[in-house]
């Protein structure tokens, strides 16, 4: 057995991507990839030259005033109907490039200043008009890719900023002249897009959405900002942080996501257990002054803020999908302009009293929010995490399962789900690959496009039964995904 799995090292890859069926990279729509770019592009560009200028305005410093210009970007998209938002995303994008382009070339100065902050503003509007495209139009695989994209590029640029600082000196000025570029024509691809196909997002804008769990999840967003802000203070200061091994941390944090999230199929809590929990050893590693501590703080801080950055808005874009609300997406564009606004303000303004950063005050903070999600964690497990949108991948969004399955399948389950399938509806593999009365409920449902945890709530069983039973069901049927599922029993003649 050794042996074949030296000779066929692929099998071993291909299990890895096989094995979760609700996240696997084989759902990616490539049709879609402008789409799946543009918010880690803007995310990127939009992170690029904090700290162009040395000046302070009513007491905030300029990288202060930056989270404010782009706080204002997601406050406008916040003001705006659903039907202004992609000429919103082409003009932002446009003016983003322009300016950028337009600051290159001119002397350093007040209105040097004033160009890069009216960026800024520009690169927040672009971000959220490009947050609603991630939410709205992708898939949860889509939307983690997405994810993994932002982190690979702060694991390299941070990994290699003390070595290479002309590289980043040049990063800081081409680099974002070109960036800004780039998400031009990804816009421009994109409009494309939806010109040829008007219906891509589907959202009632009656929706209020109120029951969908997308409040809880905004209030985890604002504790991990404000854990955030608790990191960025101390790293902010000169020499607290190594940059290599914040880097190395954010790297293994993409290896740890794909390991609980595509090969594991664990939900979403598992990976916010583990951003409270490394943000704890982290900050308190750096709170003693050593060489040891000082790496190893770095690096599970790099680890924790990764993990914590890619779940918090992988599970809010899944939630606001899920309450298919405008309303809720408004909020969320609400929450996240105050965070710059008030929660950094606020931080700024009381932090600012300190000559030196207070790691024993920043660490007391942490280990408050903390304790609160901590205590509160089994009412947010049971009304967020233990949700459906948290794993599973609904294959009706993918186009070629987009129809109402309930119009072609040629079995329908009885009243009572949980009881035996009907004699007039028996599945024609019942004979033949001796299923069990369970395993012919969840090859039902599984064929009505119904996620894994809808299938666990419905039939009252445990979601790890479900992926049991299966995972059986699958080895009978000699397939390896719902697609494939789909593609057998659905396109009958």
């Amino acid at each position: 057995m050794g042996w074949s799995l030296i000779n066929k090292p692929g099998v071993i890859f291909s299990r890895f991507f096989r094995s979760r069926d609700e996240l696997s990279f084989r759902n990616i729509r490539k049709g879609l990839l402008p789409v799946l770019l543009v918010f880690p592009v803007s995310v990127i560009m939009g992170n690029l030259r904090y700290f162009d200028h040395s000046i302070a305005f009513t007491g905030f410093a300029t990288h202060e005033l930056t989270f404010f210009f782009l706080g204002l970007g997601w406050f406008i998209l916040f003001l705006s109907p659903k039907r202004l938002i992609l000429p919103l995303l082409c003009v932002s994008a446009l003016a983003s490039f322009s300016l950028m382009l337009t600051m290159f070339f001119m002397p350093w100065g007040f209105w040097h200043f004033v160009i890069f902050m009216s960026a800024k503003f520009f690169n927040g509007l672009a971000c959220a008009c490009a947050f609603y495209l991630f939410c709205f139009v992708l898939n949860n695989v889509e939307r983690l890719f997405a994810m993994l994209l932002i982190q690979l590029f702060y694991a390299v640029f941070y990994g290699t900023y003390s070595s290479f600082p002309a590289l980043h000196h040049i990063m800081n000025d081409w680099g974002s002249i070109v960036l800004n570029g780039a998400f031009l024509l990804l816009v421009i691809s994109i409009f494309f897009l939806y010109k040829n196909d008007k219906n891509i997002i589907k959202i009632n804008n009656d929706n209020d959405g109120k029951d969908s769990g997308v409040p809880y999840v905004i209030a985890l967003c604002v504790v991990h900002y404000m854990i955030t802000c608790m990191f960025n203070y101390i790293e902010w200061m000169d020499n607290n942080i190594s940059d290599f091994a914040f880097g190395a941390g954010t790297l293994v944090s993409i290896a740890l996501i794909l390991l609980i999230q595509l090969f594991k199929g664990k939900n979403a809590m598992y990976i916010w257990l583990m951003f409270l929990a490394f943000s704890m050893l982290g900050l308190g590693a750096l709170l003693f002054d050593s060489h040891f501590t000082f790496m190893g703080g770095s690096f599970i801080y790099g680890l924790g803020d990764s993990l914590g950055y890619i779940i918090i808005y992988y599970i809010c874009a899944g939630a606001i999908k899920k309450s298919q609300s405008h309303k809720m997406f408004r909020l969320f564009c609400l929450v996240f302009f105050l965070q710059y606004f008030l929660i950094s303000g606020f931080f700024s303004i009381y932090f600012d009293y300190f000559e030196a950063p207070n790691r024993f005050l920043a660490f007391a903070v942490v280990m408050v929010l903390v304790s609160l999600c901590l205590m509160f964690m089994p009412y947010i497990q049971k009304r967020l995490f233990d949700a459906d949108w948290t794993d599973g991948l609904y294959l009706r969004d993918m186009p070629e399962y987009s129809n109402d399955l309930s119009h072609d399948l040629s079995y329908e389950l009885s009243p009572d789900v949980s009881s035996d399938v009907s004699e007039e509806n028996e599945l024609p593999v019942k004979e033949s690959l001796k299923l069990t009365p369970r395993e012919e409920e969840i090859f039902v449902l599984l064929l009505k496009g119904i996620a894994p945890k809808e299938i666990a709530y419905t039939l009252k069983i445990s979601y790890d039964t479900v992926n049991f039973h299966q995972k059986n069901l699958y080895r009978k049927l000699g397939i390896q995904s719902r697609a494939e599922l789909f593609a057998r029993y659905l396109n009958r003649d």
